[in-house]
């Protein structure tokens, strides 16, 4: 493109040459049109800017929609949401079909048909000026022919220059996108530098603590206010609470997925930031609430395509999280393949094989976030042998809804708008009669009826 315009630029200047070489008075009145190509470039530029800015605007709002209908396809079908999501589709794409035709109209009416018109606009006056002269003298038709013809060689790379405008705008629009996601400001949380990994501290004990930790999502709103808890090697602490009181916002913090504004996180009394970030991801090990399998076979998904684990492991870490008692009753056992989502598996089923991925990798610290919340009752009682079995010699942080599946924690902390209301075991905070309390005999009650 770049070398398009170079010689786009040098076929003008050697055009003008020429016509001024054939008659300079004529020539120099051609110079009159470029103020009107330069006008008709800024108006160019700030109509197309605009529509071009809502163009993919609604664009990049179209693939949206694509991606969640898409991947939500189940849901929508199981409420029978097709006719109104497709009506939103429809009309969003009719609004970028209708900024896909500004685009077109501006580039008709501004580009290569305004330089055409200028174009013959000029050969007009051209004419004129030599039958003026030719009241007087006499004017050779060569020379009128010769004249013309420059004038179009002139005008024709104007006309691609112009036509180039429209990638122009269309790369300046998309790059000032681009620059807003390059200039955002937050960043992944700064850990142990790579280069000094032999120095770099080591979890050996997985021993945990919060001092005084406060933090927020967006610089302005504290979502934890001075969090202070010890969790000492192979203990289980357990974080309850309702949605929103900063739970999952403690294991965000842990996991380093952001930066904590105040106090200091250790383990094994050491800074959190002084460990590398693949010593933490190799001695942490996080089962989430929703379980993501890949298109690949059983086995490749605890593995997670590592090819230092080996099979034998894979069906070790099974057995040992109880997901061994269904995997081998498929019909190619471990070989499985496992279709988009793990949609053949329940709930319960996909979160056991969750479970083996995590414990193949043998973490010293374990952290569960809701890791019971979506089993199916068949499960269950499988879904707790391996909870337990997976917290053996492993300090382990939880957060739960269901409070019986906590009951054994050594240290429970329930937490309300991001503060730690109240501490102590299962025993300690029914004596207490507080929250927790009330928490407990709410699900006691629903589980009764």
């Amino acid at each position: 493109t770049l070398f398009n315009a170079l010689t786009s630029v040098l076929s003008i200047v050697i055009a003008f040459v020429a016509l001024f070489v054939i008659d300079h008075k004529i020539a120099l009145v051609m110079l009159l049109i470029l103020p009107l190509l330069i006008l008709a470039v800024i108006i160019y530029q700030k109509v197309s800017t605009k529509v071009y800015q809502a163009m993919l605007a609604k664009r990049s709002e179209l693939n949206t929609k694509l991606n969640e209908y898409i991947s939500g396809m189940r849901i929508i079908q199981q409420f029978r949401q097709e006719s109104r999501l497709g009506n939103e589709f429809e009309k969003t794409n009719d609004e970028y079909y209708g900024y896909r035709k500004k685009v077109i109209q501006i580039n008709g009416i501004l580009l290569s048909p305004l330089v055409n018109f200028l174009m013959a606009i000029s050969i007009v006056v051209v004419l004129l000026m030599y039958s003026n002269r030719s009241l007087h003298a006499v004017v050779e038709a060569g020379l009128i022919y010769a004249f013309i013809s420059n004038v179009q060689i002139y005008f024709n790379p104007i006309s691609g220059l112009m036509d180039s405008l429209s990638n122009f705008s269309n790369g300046l629009v998309a790059s000032s996108r681009i620059k807003t996601i390059m200039e955002e400001q937050e960043f992944s949380p700064k850990q142990g530098s790579e280069s000094s990994v032999n120095k770099a501290p080591l979890i050996e004990q997985g021993k945990i603590e919060f001092r005084n930790v406060s933090f927020s999502y967006d610089g302005e709103h504290q979502v934890l206010k001075s969090i202070s808890f010890i969790v000492n090697p192979g203990e289980t602490l357990a974080f309850v609470g309702h949605t929103g009181s900063g739970k999952s916002s403690i294991i965000n913090v842990f996991m380093r997925f952001y930066e904590f504004t105040e106090g200091q996180v250790l383990i094994d009394d050491q800074d959190i930031r002084t460990f590398t970030k693949e010593e933490l991801r190799h001695k942490i090990g996080l089962v989430l609430q929703d379980s993501f399998m890949f298109v690949a076979s059983v086995t490749d998904n605890i593995k997670m395509m590592n090819s230092q684990i080996t099979d034998e492991a894979v069906k070790e870490a099974a057995r040992f999280v109880q997901a061994d008692h269904f995997i081998k009753d498929l019909e190619n056992g471990y070989e499985t393949k496992v279709i988009e989502g793990g949609a053949a598996f329940s709930a319960g089923e996909r979160q056991l094989i969750n479970f083996a991925r995590t414990i193949v990798r043998n973490p010293k610290i374990l952290l569960l976030d809701e890791a019971t919340a979506n089993i199916d009752t068949e499960t269950e009682a499988l879904i707790q042998d391996g909870l337990t079995n997976m917290r053996q010699n492993r300090t382990t942080m939880a957060i739960a809804h269901r409070l019986s599946t906590i009951k054994d924690a050594d240290q429970i902390l329930v937490l309300n708008k991001g503060e730690i209301i109240e501490r102590g075991n299962h025993d300690e905070l029914l004596e207490l009669n507080g929250y927790y309390a009330d928490m407990y005999r709410i699900q006691t009650l629903q589980k009764e009826l």
